[in-house]
């Protein structure tokens, strides 16, 4: 018999609602007590100080301030079984809440307005519904709370650091807030859903002269501003129609005085791609492009690539589980599914690439339907009714994938 069904459905919903109450205070609390990426000192030793408090073990200061806890396996009398591992991300971004909220930020210039509070209650209270059946699980389940999803990348330097082995990860699944589904419901992608990106920098070298004597120099301002309008071409005319990619300039440094030709031109920008082939046909494009238009108007263009996240792509068998799971506690209105890929990057990626995972949505928009603030934004404010729908998500997705993984 399977496990949601010697637990019940109705049983496991009233474990959410049980707990609610305590998580919401936990959520509070964290969006009261911000932390930008690798600053977070106090969010860790929180959520050490709740898992102490139900009796999971765990281990911190992963990969800087992560966090991996571990309920069933060799933790309880059950043992074998798949190890399923589940992750939230918890820093905060360098902006000033002005949300008028008892629990707005506390900490000047920076906010949760990505949601990754509601990340970390929402696995919070998962994680203490799960180590009330631990003795009932099929499995292991391994909590991942990752920092520095924000900046560096968190994720992959917590899959250096071993939080995929010990015992090893068979899949893995996570969660992000989205202001525009209602709070409540869910939103699935199958396949590609996220971009990878890669940052570069270009520096275009000329030759400075006084600007009423342009013949004796070579303007790197006139050379880069050519560079970055045939870098247009790349997304136009190197790749197919039917493939995605943006490449965007987002900063352009040069000059000193208005009648001197700039001697040098500094561009940084990023390439988004979603699949691997699209990608490195773009990231060579870059570089050839650049050089040759920077040298068609006599200067010279050095090309620095940076390999950043790669593409995020669901697992099939993973999303088909999850899908499987939500149908059976969700109302069919309320499961969404999204309709093209985001160019967006998300470090989550790192754990797709490393073993089966698969990432999907939670609403938090408020009803009556009506306008919501988007995400990074000093007036994001999350609906906490999404919170009940990610944990009772996060539950029955890792108990399916429990009875159902190959």
């Amino acid at each position: 018999m399977k496990t949601i069904d010697i637990i019940g459905k109705e049983t496991l919903k009233a474990q959410v609602d049980a707990v609610l109450g305590e998580i919401i205070a936990i959520r509070r609390d964290l969006h009261a007590h911000p932390e930008l990426s690798q600053q977070e000192v106090r969010t860790s030793a929180k959520i050490s100080e709740y898992l102490t408090e139900w009796q999971i073990p765990h281990r911190t200061e992963v990969a800087g301030h992560g966090i991996v806890g571990l309920i069933g396996g060799r933790t309880s009398r059950r043992s074998g079984g798949p190890v399923i591992a589940v992750r939230a991300d918890m820093d905060a971004l360098p902006i000033q809440e002005k949300n008028d909220v008892p629990y707005r930020s506390l900490n000047e210039g920076v906010m949760h307005a990505c949601g990754h509070d509601i990340h970390t209650a929402v696995l919070l209270g998962a994680a203490k519904i799960l180590k009330g059946m631990e003795d009932e699980l099929p499995g292991t389940v391994k909590l991942l709370f990752q920092p520095a999803e924000e900046t560096v990348g968190g994720a992959l330097p917590m899959i250096r650091a071993g939080c995929l082995k010990d015992p090893d990860v068979n899949a893995v699944i996570g969660l992000h807030v989205d202001p525009d589904i209602p709070a409540g419901h869910l939103e699935f992608c199958r396949g590609s859903m996220n971009a990878a990106s890669n940052e570069f920098t270009i520096t275009v070298t000329g030759v400075s002269c006084h600007g009423a004597h342009p013949h004796n120099g070579v303007d790197a301002i006139l050379a880069a501003s050519q560079v970055v309008n045939a870098l247009q071409s790349v997304a136009a005319r190197s790749v197919a129609a039917t493939d995605a990619a943006v490449v965007t300039v987002g900063l352009f440094q040069a000059g000193a005085a208005p009648n001197v030709l700039a001697g040098k031109a500094v561009l940084k920008g990023i390439v988004r791609t979603l699949d691997p082939a699209t990608r490195s046909l773009a990231v060579r494009r870059v570089a050839e492009i650049a050089e040759a238009t920077a040298a068609a108007y006599g200067a010279a263009a050095q090309v620095d690539l940076t390999e950043s996240y790669p593409a995020l792509i669901n697992d099939d068998q993973v999303e088909t589980i999850l899908e499987g799971a939500a149908a059976s506690f969700f109302d069919r209105e309320q499961i969404h599914f999204q309709p093209q890929p985001s160019m967006g990057a998300e470090d989550f990626s790192y754990f797709c690439s490393a073993v089966k995972g698969a990432y999907f949505n939670i609403g938090t928009r408020s009803l009556p339907e009506g306008p919501s603030a988007p995400l990074h934004s000093e007036y994001y404010c999350p609906d906490e009714r999404c919170i009940s729908a990610g944990i009772l998500m996060e539950l029955a997705g890792v108990l399916a994938l429990m009875e159902k993984l190959d």
